[in-house]
């Protein structure tokens, strides 16, 4: 895992930084607005049949597979018929060299959708698997826009990487599951059952997943909309930088979540969140010191002068990034108390909130806007939000996380 991280984040700093640098905001923006697009797709498709599946296999084997193979024709329809209007429109306004960059986005995200047999063997607990299989992808993927920026190809042939990252995991994965296992075709009639567990069940998780990825992407879609896709490019640089080291928060949240999910005592298990909670603020605040300090010599440098607006984005969405590693332990804190349902009531409160200040305030301050609106959409999702829950539990997690005591009543 934390091999594949850092293979990332220096193909962030000596690749990606080097193509966009080439190709330069306008291009680097088309894509990025068209990823971020097609990402809320690809998430609708899958209909929470990932959740399903990994909880499917985690019990029993052959059911997971089952359900993979059964639902694999509803993953493609539901992605080509959202995506069809999508193409159309696109086809009819856009400039040919963009919409290539919208096809290829396209199908990348469609592979993306399609490949839940990384589920399988994280269910498994064959996480190596995936972890070499995508670092293979990722390196290969990154030569090819290295040789496309240093021998200054034309941009479109970034439409090749851009689909073979996610095309090439996929077919190793999908040759070394059907190596390792072989079951029994279902009949029709199996088939449709699946099926209708996956429409019925799955259908719930839909709302919350599509809720999560607005708030999450609005910001960098509106800026398309209202503004242009230069600074859409911009702004995804300053987003790709100030969330390139959240996984050293994710590992100490994944680390920690046995002892706090084993934890009956409530009030021994508040006070263990609070003392994690300091960790990920302890952690976050020298990060963000080089962020401030450096971030403009380190975006001039390595993006060029074409990009130093995204410094000021960068450094709100740095403090942002820890404001969301601090809501995900909230989270975890909810559903261990079985809050379900008010996780996705809030999902869809807080994706509303997303939409109304991200349109506002980039109206009014451009891409300094967004980053304020994706800052306040966290600080909203993380406090106001979770207050309700349990007797405002969450407060308290808070207070004690600043060393405020506070009597806990649960």
């Amino acid at each position: 895992m934390i091999s594949e991280k850092v293979i990332s984040i220096l193909g962030l700093v000596f690749v990606t930084s080097f193509v966009a640098k080439y190709v330069g905001p306008d291009i680097y923006g088309q894509i990025a607005f068209a990823n971020s697009l097609f990402q809320i797709i690809q998430i609708i498709s899958l209909l929470g049949s990932d959740v399903l599946i990994f909880k499917r296999l985690s019990k029993k084997e052959r059911s997971g597979v089952n359900l993979i193979v059964s639902t694999y024709p509803i993953r493609l329809k539901v992605y080509l018929f959202c995506s069809f209007p999508i193409l159309t429109y696109s086809y009819f306004t856009t400039a040919t060299d963009s919409f290539i960059y919208i096809v290829a986005v396209c199908i990348a995200c469609l592979i993306y959708s399609l490949d839940v047999y990384n589920i399988f063997y994280d269910a498994k607990l064959k996480s190596k698997v995936n972890v070499f299989i995508n670092i293979f992808g990722l390196c290969v993927s990154l030569f090819i826009r290295w040789c496309i920026a240093y021998f200054e190809m034309d941009p479109l042939y970034l439409c090749i990487p851009i689909v073979l990252t996610p095309l090439i995991p996929y077919f190793i994965r999908l040759l070394h599951f059907r190596m390792h296992n072989v079951f029994p075709t279902l009949r029709p009639k199996y088939k449709w059952k699946y099926k209708r567990y996956l429409l019925r069940i799955g259908f719930n998780f839909v709302i919350t997943n599509i809720s999560v990825a607005l708030y999450t992407r609005f910001s960098l879609l509106a800026i398309g909309l209202f503004l242009s896709k230069s600074y859409v490019g911009v702004y995804s640089v300053a987003v790709t930088l100030a969330t390139a080291w959240i996984f050293i928060n994710s590992a100490i949240t994944t680390s920690c979540l046995p002892m706090i999910f084993s934890e009956k005592d409530d009030r021994v298990c508040i006070n263990k969140i609070a003392v994690v909670n300091r960790y990920i603020i302890f952690v976050s605040l020298p990060i963000m010191l080089l962020f401030i300090f450096f971030g403009k010599w380190f975006i001039a440098y390595f993006y060029g002068a074409d990009y130093i607006d995204a410094y000021i984005p960068l450094v709100i969405l740095t403090f942002t990034t820890m404001i969301g590693s601090l809501g995900t332990l909230s989270a975890r804190y909810i559903a261990k108390h079985s809050g379900y349902t008010y996780l996705s009531r809030k999902m869809f409160i807080v994706a509303i909130f997303s939409i109304i200040v991200s349109c506002l305030l980039i109206n009014s301050i451009g891409i300094i806007g967004a980053a304020v609106s994706s800052l306040l959409t966290e600080i909203f999702s993380l406090t106001i939000c979770n207050y309700f829950f349990r007797n405002h539990a969450v407060l308290c997690i808070h207070l004690r996380t600043l060393g405020i005591y506070k009597n806990i009543t649960t």
